[in-house]
């Protein structure tokens, strides 16, 4: 099934096409407009070079502005400051960094009345209604005792007077290689 809707949707892109600026031009009524004003015969032709020009940004026609890749041609060289910004305090242009004002202090309220109030309403065991819902308690059925005539006899120990040690094996050590200290040009 999901390849059934990934070529469908594959069949429905293939099959798309553009529909031409002529189609969208004849149902567009900002379109027709600007036609019948540049065709008009009383339309200066500096106004109708103007409106050609609108006609194409309307119809998405008008070419975009180049984009350049190559590198940026700096006349003056200005040198990147990386430490924290100081701003002279108060700001000469009059931005938006201002003096704070203290705010007056409004008395709260009084101490004896709490802020949160915590009301517990509970009822009597005598008082609870009954739950609706039974629940009956059975007594687990008790299992069956196995009863083994013989007992396993367990594996005997062996013990052994003196252990067997293990021979050392001697590894031979890998001396480390010597650290070549590059030129100041290198780091």
């Amino acid at each position: 099934m999901k390849f059934f809707v990934a070529f469908a949707l594959l069949v429905a892109a293939a099959s798309a096409s553009i529909l031409p600026p002529a189609v969208i031009a004849s149902t567009n009524p900002e379109v027709q407009e600007i036609l019948a004003s540049i065709q008009s015969p009383s339309t200066d032709p500096a106004t109708a070079a103007a409106l050609e020009q609108l006609l194409l940004e309307v119809l998405g026609l008008a070419k975009p502005e180049p984009i350049h890749v190559g590198p940026a041609i700096v006349d003056e060289y200005e040198p990147i400051h990386v430490g924290p910004a100081i701003v002279p305090f108060p700001i000469p242009d009059g931005g938006a960094v201002t003096e704070v004002e203290a705010a007056p202090v409004m008395p709260g309220p009084s101490a004896s009345a709490p802020l949160v109030q915590i009301i517990l309403n509970i009822n009597a065991a005598a008082n609870v209604p009954g739950s609706p819902v039974v629940v009956e308690t059975n007594p687990p059925a008790p299992t069956p005792v196995q009863v083994v005539e013989e007992a396993e006899v367990p594996e005997p120990v062996i013990v052994v007077d003196q252990p067997v040690v293990a021979e050392p094996v001697i590894v031979a050590p890998i001396l480390p290689s010597p650290v070549v200290v590059l030129p100041d040009i290198l780091n």
